[in-house]
């Protein structure tokens, strides 16, 4: 992933995360496979970012 694409996949995954909290006050959010998928790939992408040299 370049960094627009992380950007991208950010934007989207707080939103729909927002939109579960906004929507229920429930203990636990339930994600789609495909949102797990987008959650993992944007947090090792993050990882990735923030390990390479300034």
């Amino acid at each position: 992933m370049d960094e627009a694409m992380i950007r991208d996949a950010a934007r989207a995954l707080a939103d729909r995360l927002k939109a579960l909290l906004d929507k229920s006050m429930a203990d636990e959010i339930r994600l789609t496979g495909d949102e797990a998928l987008l959650a993992q790939g944007f947090a090792e992408s993050v990882a990735e970012l923030l390990a390479r040299p300034a």
